[in-house]
């Protein structure tokens, strides 16, 4: 018979409840904290997602979450949507073209994304890392625009100087304005807003900036949506940086005290716009 050993630890731990000294009401308030609700995505009728969301632009992010998806490739293609409260939380009851029901088969998963995670309940590797197209060569920013992009980018965040816990997602110009901002509890979240604002306006944008860490998801996002370059405030991952560059997408980490690294494909000897997969 085999011997079987069995560890008992001799000394365990000892724990004691601790007072801690402070002043609080007997019944705080709640209104300073961020609201966050599951808000479950129905599709022509049929269930798709619940993700985690901050309740404000629900009609942008219904667009840019579609968009991420690959289920539809145009504004357009959203007939309808409806903002309604459920039980625990809200619905989104969208209707979109019978063309783009193929897409939507395709893709049906049903998920629970906690607190936005776009990831989480995707069956099958090729789903989380879909074949986009590849974007024409663009030259990485002039580091002039990205002088005091971070201090533009804190007085765009209304929500986030109130409550704060929340990620951002904003829309730059040629010369490095602010267009748009969004705000959410998920990162992925506000990404999708502001791509479905931009698709709502019918509005080209080169450049997205990012106030969270740039993980694969948000660089397929930017991808898909055709912008060049991709500017976040904490680092990206190192598959964030591959996909950039196959994709040519230009990944700007603007760190909080030290000089802005830019990952690009681009060479000073490639004509611009010219397309290739440099990974």
């Amino acid at each position: 018979m085999n011997a079987v050993c069995i560890f008992r630890p001799t000394c365990m731990p000892a724990y004691a409840p601790v007072d801690i000294p402070v002043n609080l009401p007997a019944s705080p308030s709640l209104d300073h904290l961020v609201e966050e609700v599951a808000v479950a995505i129905n599709i022509n009728g049929i269930n798709h997602a619940v993700m985690m969301v901050t309740p404000d632009d629900l009609d942008d992010f219904a667009i840019g979450f579609l968009f991420g998806e690959g289920i539809i490739r145009h504004n357009h293609e959203v007939h309808d949507i409806q903002i309604g409260p459920a039980e625990q939380g809200m619905v989104l009851d969208i209707t979109i073209a019978n063309r783009s029901l193929a897409a939507l088969t395709e893709h049906k998963r049903r998920l629970t994304g906690a607190t936005g995670c776009g990831i989480c309940g995707v069956a099958a590797v090729e789903q989380a890392l879909p074949a986009l197209p590849v974007l024409p060569l663009t030259p990485p920013l002039d580091g002039a625009l990205l002088a005091g992009l971070r201090a533009q980018i804190a007085q765009w965040q209304l929500k986030g100087q109130q409550h704060g816990a929340l990620h951002a997602a904003l829309a730059l110009d040629a010369e490095g304005r602010i267009l748009h901002c969004r705000e959410d509890i998920g990162r992925h979240n506000a990404l999708d807003k502001l791509i479905g604002l931009l698709l709502r306006r019918q509005s080209a944008c080169d450049t997205l900036v990012v106030t969270s860490r740039c993980g694969s998801e948000l660089v397929q996002k930017a991808a898909r949506f055709g912008a060049r370059h991709l500017i976040c405030l904490a680092s990206p991952s190192q598959l964030a940086v591959r996909l950039a560059l196959k994709y040519n997408l230009n990944v700007v980490h603007i760190p909080k005290f030290d000089a802005p690294v830019s990952y690009s494909s681009y060479r000073p000897a490639d004509p611009i716009g010219e397309c290739h997969e440099s990974y």
